[in-house]
């Protein structure tokens, strides 16, 4: 009975994890007529983001040589929370700074959209679509601790992966429109703080999961998905403006 359920939450998450984004941007083309090349743009740049990891693993190993215990965990989800928001924030800057010309709320959503939507639908999805058929049908050609990692857990873990990715998505949300503000209001500031609250989310998530345990992470993600969904709505401008571009 435990390996349906944990097969039926599997399947719940990867249809979550990969379809939600393109049902939310669909929800802001619809309404705002918003591009879709503006989705896009979110997930092609989230990808690029991710030149970072080399950087990460480089550092992480020689965090690793030299500390061990809380004080490794701690400095190796700083940097690796670090590299987070200055590249992902970093591309947002590039996309609306100089791809984007003209730039409003609306496109801010979107673009948060398709960004997590790169995090959701291919990092996170489609990753555990492949380990989930491989699995299924191709036990043998996984490894012996990939095999017992996807089999050994509650059943209910995947839906609780799909829940972070459903917050993440706002939390991505949040931080592009801070970011597209900073053009539109002139206020260069908002980049700061787009930066800032991306490295505190990281951190406290990584660090808060390896201390007191998934669940207590995700409480957590849950409040900064809230605190996201209040900045979404504070920086909405009052005079909503639809745009075909």
């Amino acid at each position: 009975m435990n390996n349906i359920l944990l097969d039926v939450s599997y399947i719940i998450s990867i249809i979550i994890e990969v379809v939600l984004p393109f049902v939310l941007g669909f929800f802001i083309w619809k309404k705002y007529r918003v591009s879709w090349s503006i989705f896009f743009l979110g997930m092609v740049f989230f990808l690029i983001s991710l030149t970072r990891l080399p950087l990460n693993n480089y550092i992480n190993s020689l965090i690793l040589d030299n500390f061990v215990g809380d004080t490794a965990v701690m400095l190796a989800g700083l940097f690796m929370s670090l590299t987070a928001g200055l590249f992902e924030e970093g591309v947002r800057i590039i996309v609306f700074g100089l791809i984007i010309k003209q730039k409003n709320y609306q496109k801010g959503i979107m673009y948060g959209i398709g960004h997590g939507g790169g995090e959701s639908a291919i990092l996170v999805g489609m990753s555990l679509l492949a380990s989930f058929l491989a699995y299924k049908f191709f036990p043998g050609s996984l490894p012996g601790s990939t095999l017992a990692q996807l089999t050994n857990i509650d059943w209910y873990m995947p839906l609780i992966g799909a829940l972070e990715r459903i917050f993440a998505i706002f939390i991505q949300i949040s931080l592009s429109v801070l970011v597209i503000n900073a053009f539109i209001r002139r206020k260069k500031y908002f980049i700061l703080i787009a930066i800032s609250y991306h490295v505190l989310v990281d951190f406290v998530s990584v660090y808060t999961n390896y201390i007191y345990g998934v669940i207590t992470a995700e409480i957590l993600i849950l409040i900064f998905a809230v605190i996201s969904i209040i900045i979404i709505y504070v920086l909405k401008p009052k005079k909503e403006k639809q745009t075909t571009g």
